[in-house]
């Protein structure tokens, strides 16, 4: 009883102290009043820090209830600004994956009943360990790129079950590289590769930059980097630029759509895009899909 009275009052005066100091911003009204506002912004703070220290000597103090509902609001915050724990935090989160939340309720999921917890913090734990992989992985992978040594075959091959989650740990290493040596280490790629779609592909030619290495990706068979590259064509690159560039684009078939949508999207502050859609309408093989995507230009 002492230690838990000596517990409340050391935090009822760290709060007073604190609460006008600026940290990090949780949600304005936490999900369950239960839960005092400055407790889970004292949660938070310690956690960003990577200091569960003091939430592990509340947690006891806690019902199951208000217990859950603190882990989980946490460990969400983290979760939301992909914080990567060091290695203290890791073991404690190692802890809470491996538990069973008390606190259930029932949905309907694919038309059957199920019971399932309301306040899901050992996902979210699970979730912030594998955060903390992914970035040793792709320092790793970024370390192998400079040295030339990545493997690329043990990544980038059908049967490798962790490709998907490994080819984004590719790709953060590549945001670590200058253009000049991304050129590089395109250049020195083995020929036979399996990509199960284009995202390394066009996150190679974004951090590369140059129209070649763009447009090469954008003749490729079609899939939805493909169709997100030509937005951000729109959005990132002088309109000269990526109107030249979407135009090479519409040359492959399956990217003809979206390749004249987003072309007649740029003609709304680019005149010649405005002027080629205007043109294909009236004499061309693609009258019929120009009329469509001035249709929809101006149905938005």
């Amino acid at each position: 009883m002492m230690k838990r009275l000596l517990l409340l009052l050391g935090l009822l005066f760290h709060l007073s102290a604190q609460a006008e100091q600026q940290g990090p911003n949780p949600p304005s009204q936490p999900l369950y009043q239960d839960v005092p506002l400055m407790i889970l912004q004292r949660s938070v703070d310690t956690l960003m820090q990577n200091q569960p220290a003091w939430v592990i000597d509340l947690l006891p103090y806690l019902r199951p209830h208000d217990r859950e509902v603190l882990l989980f609001e946490s460990l969400r915050y983290l979760h939301q600004n992909n914080h990567i724990p060091d290695q203290t935090l890791k073991n404690w989160l190692l802890e809470l994956a491996s538990e069973r939340p008390t606190v259930r309720e029932a949905a309907v999921i694919d038309g059957y009943e199920v019971i399932r917890p309301s306040f899901d913090y050992p996902a979210l734990a699970r979730s912030l360990i594998l955060n903390k992989v992914s970035a040793e992985r792709s320092q790793l992978y970024l370390s192998e790129l400079l040295r030339d040594e990545f493997q690329w075959s043990l990544i980038f091959r059908k049967n490798n079950p962790l490709l998907l989650a490994q080819q984004l740990d590719v790709m953060r290493a590549f945001r670590q590289l200058t253009p000049e040596q991304l050129e590089y280490v395109k250049l020195h790629m083995p020929d036979r590769l399996y990509f199960p779609d284009n995202n390394v592909r066009v996150a190679m030619a974004i951090g590369i930059g140059s129209d070649e290495a763009l447009a090469e990706v954008l003749s490729l068979p079609m899939d939805q980097y493909s169709v997100s590259l030509l937005e951000w064509l729109i959005q990132r690159l002088p309109a000269e630029r990526a109107y030249h560039l979407l135009r090479g684009a519409a040359e492959n078939s399956e990217l003809l759509y979206f390749s004249y949508s987003a072309i007649a999207r740029l003609g709304r502050v680019y005149p010649p895009a405005a002027q080629f859609i205007l043109a294909q309408f009236r004499e061309s093989e693609h009258q019929e899909l120009a009329a469509m995507v001035m249709i929809e230009m101006q149905s938005q």
